[in-house]
């Protein structure tokens, strides 16, 4: 894409602006006013023609309950107002309700293009300090690497050959060496001092992030757990050490997520715990004798018995004889 089509911040945030926000509201403040006033005179008007019609007639009491029955009509369903609006080339009508809801539309969308390109400019301002400390940082760690050179060179002199032969020599070289030995210490503190404010930084913001997520986790089981608190805290904590966490581990726990599973873990563990004492409690009792069966009857009997019914239903001689003969002698 050519850097002519490249849509940045800036241009989205002018787009999004639009035009004039005083311009617009003057624009529709005197359209609606010439809109009133000419709905103001055509009202003016049809009521003068009415009055005319009804002296003609005579009929001063219809009159009155006319003008009486459209004041009323009048007060209750008011003439809706529209606005003429130009777009894109073609001329549209729109109420005045449907004008009010655009123009805050556009300012909602004004207020967050400025924000974009408030964060965008705070951003780019943020990279820009982050580049320009890296090539600091690269030029320190050259600058590093070519006293280090330097002095791995001076490190192969034989400096008491050197003295006997060129003291003049030996002291130019001795001070140049002992100038870069100074220069590699200033060096080295910068970049450790760079190393450390860097450290620092990611770990503030790895803070901060922890802090942040902590928030919202806390904010996420306040919606999820009605009276989440302390007593909870704990329930997860035990289940969490339970699975083999330990005390750091759990301490580091910030992902909402994470948090949700422990606490249906630990609902899902008392469940089980409480089910398991019912049980035990239930398996305690103790247990109720069973009933005897009663004893079958005997053969004989149950014959005596039959043909005792039998009698009773036919009364015959016959029948009481082999009762009688059934008896036990």
């Amino acid at each position: 894409m050519d850097e002519d089509q490249t849509l940045s911040t800036d241009s989205f945030a002018e787009m999004l602006a639009g035009p004039g926000d005083n311009e617009q509201t003057e624009q529709s403040d005197s359209q609606s006013a010439e809109t009133e006033q000419e709905n103001s005179e055509g009202t003016d008007q049809q009521d003068g023609n009415e009055a005319g019609e009804d002296a003609q007639d005579g009929d001063d009491d219809s009159g009155e309950a006319s003008e009486e029955g459209q004041d009323g009509q009048s007060e209750t369903n008011p003439p809706e107002a529209f606005l003429e609006l130009e777009i894109n080339g073609e001329k549209v009508q729109v109420s005045k309700d449907e004008a009010k809801n655009g123009y805050l539309r556009q300012q909602d969308y004004t207020q967050k293009a400025q924000r974009l390109a408030q964060d965008r400019q705070q951003w780019d301002a943020h990279v820009a300090a982050q580049v320009a400390e890296v090539q600091q940082y690269a030029q320190e760690i050259g600058q590093l690497q070519s006293i280090d050179a330097s002095l791995k060179q001076y490190g192969q002199i034989d400096w008491e050959q050197l003295r006997a032969e060129d003291p003049v020599s030996y002291a130019a070289h001795m001070a140049d060496f002992q100038e870069l030995r100074i220069r590699r210490g200033d060096v080295e503190h910068g970049i450790v001092q760079k190393q450390q404010s860097l450290t620092a930084q990611q770990q503030q913001a790895q803070a901060q992030a922890r802090a942040q997520q902590a928030q919202e986790a806390q904010a996420h089981m306040a919606a999820l757990v009605p009276g989440f608190g302390k007593e909870h805290i704990t329930e997860m904590k035990a289940i969490g050490q339970k699975a083999g966490f330990t005390d750091a581990e759990l301490a580091g726990v910030t992902d909402k997520r994470m948090l949700e599973v422990l606490w249906k873990a630990s609902q899902f563990d008392k469940q089980q715990n409480t089910k398991q004492q019912a049980i035990k409690k239930v398996s305690a009792l103790p247990t109720k004798a069973a009933k005897a069966a009663p004893a079958a009857k005997p053969a004989a009997q149950l014959h005596i018995e039959k043909q005792t019914r039998r009698l009773d239903q036919t009364g015959s001689v016959k029948d009481l004889a082999a009762l009688l003969s059934m008896a036990p002698r």
